[in-house]
């Protein structure tokens, strides 16, 4: 049976140039948000959780674009745990942010796509990510321990289909 976890009210993700870093806002206190390097996949940074509604990542390396993960069961996480998980975006997917970046006139800029992680009852803990119209875009694979453990709800990226490609 297919299962989607991914619910309710998604954050706002906004990249600010210089100095780079990257702000979210309306985070939830079940959720965590973590840094993944766009172009490998690896988490960067752990996941943060917040109370106040606004998370923070500042002294960014300006040469790498960063995805944010979102995972939404953090009352799951015990003591020291810290979830781990890798991305892999399909070939067709390009990465947007220089492009958008190169317009903005070093403005802050809001993540432009959201895409939600399709979960299956698949065993070896690689799911899904999926677009707004259920195509698969790439694929999320948890690192950690498995079980009751925390799982990604979605990205949020710059990484778009590239409609270069028929």
């Amino acid at each position: 049976m297919e299962q989607n976890k991914f619910s309710g009210q998604m954050p706002e993700v906004t990249l600010i140039p210089k100095p780079r870093r990257i702000r979210i806002i309306c985070t939830l206190p079940i959720r965590a948000y973590a840094l993944f390097d766009t172009k490998t996949g690896t988490q960067v940074k752990d996941f943060v959780k917040c109370d106040e509604g606004k998370i923070e990542f500042d002294n960014l390396d300006p040469n790498m674009h960063y995805d944010v993960g979102v995972i939404g069961n953090v009352q799951e996480i015990r003591g020291d745990e810290k979830p781990q998980f890798a991305l892999m975006w399909n070939p067709t997917m390009r990465d947007m942010t220089e492009e958008v970046l190169k317009n903005s006139n070093d403005l802050p800029v809001n993540y432009p796509c959201v895409y939600k992680i399709r979960y299956n009852n698949n065993s070896d803990g690689v799911y899904d990510i999926v677009d707004d119209n259920g195509e698969k875009v790439g694929q999320v694979a948890q690192l950690s321990p498995q079980g009751d453990k925390p799982y990604i709800e979605s990205i949020c990226s710059f990484r778009m289909k590239d409609d270069t490609v028929k």
